[in-house]
Formats: structure tokens, C-alpha cells, sequence
């Protein structure tokens, strides 16, 4: 959808141009971008400059001091377990405690969040439609097959 309004708005732009509209030219995603998003592109920008950055820093206390580099990733290992941490701001009488939560309970509640998706509920309902109808369909063929060789043989 997004493509098509930037197409219509590039042959809208050309045209105003005095492009002759036998021969559409046709834009690149960059220059489209470039005409009707700038700030997409100053975005990516700042993101690419803020990435070099880290990894300049990085390179300098990779080279500074090896030791401290390590100890940095193992402090991140230890923030990345799979653990739910306590709201501070929590009015909860009770103090509540850091737990762990395991990758299969995760799985579970991933797939009980998509299962009740709109999109997936109605792909479930016009299944069993589906195979309602087909079934009766096919109860209508046998039906039809039981009543006509009820009257041939009669």
C-alpha cells in the first residue's frame, strides 16, 4: 500500500515536472524515500552513526584493556537471563522476588497470546465452516445416492 502511494505520488511528481507521460520514469527506493521521507533517512543516519560509535568505544577498551571487556560481557550474561524483575513502584504488599521463567513456559504463553489472535481465531472458525459444509455436502450425496436406488429399484 505504502509502495503504491509513493509510486502514484512519484508519477504525480514527474508529471508535474514535465516528464511526457509516454515515458514514466520511475523511482528508487532511495530516492523516493529521499523525496517524501527525509526524516526516515535522518533516523537510519543517526542509527548508523550511533553504531559506529559503539564500536569505536569498543575497539578502544578491547584495545585499552582486554580484561575489562571481559568482565563487561560476562555482567551482560548475567543481565540476560530469562527473568521476570520486580516493579519497584509496585504498591504490592508483599515483596515480590525475581523468578525464572523457563523457555517451555514461554513457548506456552507465546502460543496461547497467538492462538488468541482475531486473525487466528477467524482462520479457526472458517476451517470448522469449511469442514462443516463439506461434511454435509457429502451426507447430501449419500442421502441423494440412498433415494435414488430406492426408486430404480421399486
Amino acid at each position: 500500500m505504502a509502495e503504491r502511494a509513493l509510486r502514484v505520488a512519484a508519477e504525480a511528481l514527474y508529471q508535474s515536472t514535465g516528464a511526457t507521460e509516454g515515458t514514466p520514469k520511475t523511482l528508487s527506493l532511495q530516492e523516493a524515500l529521499e523525496l517524501f521521507r527525509p526524516d526516515f533517512i535522518s533516523r537510519s543516519q543517526g542509527r548508523l552513526r550511533r553504531l559506529e560509535q559503539r564500536a569505536r568505544i569498543r575497539k578502544s577498551l578491547q584495545d585499552s584493556n582486554p580484561d575489562l571487556v571481559q568482565g563487561l560481557r560476562e555482567n551482560r550474561v548475567k543481565q540476560k537471563r530469562n527473568c521476570t524483575t520486580p516493579d519497584p513502584l509496585s504498591d504490592n504488599l508483599f515483596k515480590p522476588r525475581e523468578r525464572s521463567i523457563s523457555s517451555r513456559e514461554m513457548q506456552l504463553r507465546s502460543r496461547r497470546i497467538y492462538n488468541m489472535l482475531p486473525e487466528v481465531t477467524k482462520r479457526k472458525e472458517e476451517e470448522k465452516r469449511r469442514a462443516v459444509s463439506q461434511a454435509n455436502r457429502l451426507r447430501a450425496e449419500v442421502f441423494k445416492k440412498k433415494i435414488l436406488d430406492q426408486v430404480l429399484q421399486r
